[in-house]
């Protein structure tokens, strides 16, 4: 099983990788499995084919997000070059957007795996063994008289407690570099940090979102959440954790159990929630028990002050209550991260500045201001006249590709560039944004990224 290198810097580890290759060893406890991570070991193509001559395996999986694309039809092809005609699988976010099409334009790929790829991929693979057809596999496409076939949905797993994850698999200390940025977390404490998820789905339906988990919310039970984290610091040493769910604070009861436990343990880890949580479900209690637990940066995905927008991308959230959390969470010490987007369906300049004035009035540390670029697959993509198109808008958060504001490219990158000076150019936010972040090489890196945005019009992470 792969991740391909990529333009992408940041390496946390392959947990949908680790997932799928837990549950097919838990029911084929004779099969050999390797994952290799090329982003993590920033392995060239011809490598990695090398890698996976040596290995022969009977079949190669490949793991990949949109960021991906081009790298992953790359190396799928150096494969079919190089290893020989074994079957190439695709999964991840990549796929689950863009589906048929990338049988349709790469014959390198046999396979896709689309949503969840635990039991699809299992079900594949003792169907190729047995030399069937796997017309009967849920949640596939392949090929099938010249044709692409889809088998169905899957229906999602309801209980997460029931999936193991071996993590010997990941060799989770490769993933501990000084020098390297093995989070997506833009500060942080120590570089022997991991990550885990703990839910999957989300029931609020925005329109700009992936849907790779679907819409029905499931989640781990705090135990055997708390149990993993143990785990991770007692075999592996981690001193740093990541929480990546989409909001981890979804169930409130659920996420303050976790939080006790956390305490109740003494892990006394440095902890982080990069992905951002429902800022109008928060309370005093949950907020105490985060800072006791070790949290230190908390993102709160905002998106839009403008409550027609709010509606129009059914997010719907309360900002009176999401501009409360964000100071509770800054008057605990806690890094309160703000994430919003400019350049949704129909917005004015006056509804973009009422974001701006948001972030600036809020008691937000960090903010980030990005462009508005539809995912292949989702609602406002085929607002931007998407249909077959392959791969078509997604690149990145910095680039405009597509405008579906009521402003023009010029004005909305104005407009970007004053959100970020008007945040950042702020003595009070500045003085006590530096009491509160890690004071190393990471941010220093991270404080220039932002400076740089104050004189160009965008800058890749």
């Amino acid at each position: 099983m792969l991740r391909p290198d990529s333009i992408i810097i940041a390496t946390p580890a392959p947990l949908g990788l680790g997932h799928i290759a837990s549950y097919l060893l838990s029911r084929r406890p004779q099969d050999q499995v390797k994952i290799v991570d090329a982003r993590n070991l920033r392995l060239k193509n011809e490598k990695v084919a090398q890698l996976a001559r040596d290995f022969k395996p009977d079949i190669i999986g490949i793991g990949a997000i949109n960021f991906e694309a081009d790298q992953t039809h790359a190396l799928s092809a150096q494969l079919k070059k190089s290893a020989g005609p074994v079957p190439i699988v695709l999964g991840g976010p990549y796929p689950s957007a863009n589906r048929a099409a990338i049988l349709e334009q790469d014959p390198n790929i046999d396979y896709l795996v689309v949503s969840e790829g635990e039991q699809t991929f299992y079900e594949l693979v003792s169907a190729l063994e047995r030399g069937q057809e796997p017309a009967q596999v849920a949640g596939l496409f392949y090929r099938q008289n010249g044709s692409v076939r889809f088998t169905g949905e899957r229906t999602l797993i309801e209980n997460l407690d029931e999936l193991e994850f071996d993590w010997d698999l990941l060799d989770p200390r490769s993933y501990y570099r000084r020098r390297g940025r093995n989070s997506q977390n833009i500060v942080k404490y120590s570089h022997k940090a991991l990550n885990i998820i703990t839910s999957r789905g989300c029931p609020y339906g925005c329109i700009f979102c992936h849907n790779v988990f679907g819409r029905k919310y499931r989640k781990r039970s705090a135990e055997k959440v708390v149990a993993e984290i143990a785990l991770l610091k007692a075999k592996y040493g981690i001193e740093e954790l990541e929480i990546i769910d989409d909001s981890f604070n979804l169930d409130l009861k659920r996420a303050k159990d976790i939080c006790r436990g956390i305490i109740d343990r003494g892990l006394n880890l440095h902890i982080a929630l990069p992905n951002g949580i429902r800022g109008d479900i928060v309370d005093d209690e949950f907020l105490d028990l985060l800072k006791q637990a070790g949290f230190y940066r908390v993102a709160f995905a905002v998106e839009s002050a403008s409550p027609r927008i709010q509606t129009i991308i059914k997010k719907r959230i309360d900002l009176e209550k999401v501009k409360w959390a964000i100071a509770g969470a800054a008057r605990r010490g806690m890094i309160a991260t703000g994430y919003f987007i400019m350049g949704f369906p129909t917005e004015t300049e006056e509804e973009i500045e009422m974001t701006i004035r948001f972030a600036k009035k809020s008691m937000l540390d960090v903010a980030s201001f990005w462009y508005l670029n539809p995912f292949p697959g989702t609602e406002v993509a085929k607002m931007a006249g998407e249909e077959k198109m392959f791969n078509t808008f997604f690149r990145d958060y910095n680039t405009i590709t597509v405008n579906l504001s009521a402003v023009d490219d010029d004005t909305l990158r104005r407009l970007n560039k004053r959100a970020y000076r008007q945040f950042y150019l702020d003595l009070p936010r500045m003085a006590r944004t530096l009491k509160v972040v890690p004071k190393n090489v990471r941010t220093l890196r991270n404080i220039y990224f932002i400076v740089k945005l104050f004189f160009q019009d965008s800058v890749r992470y």
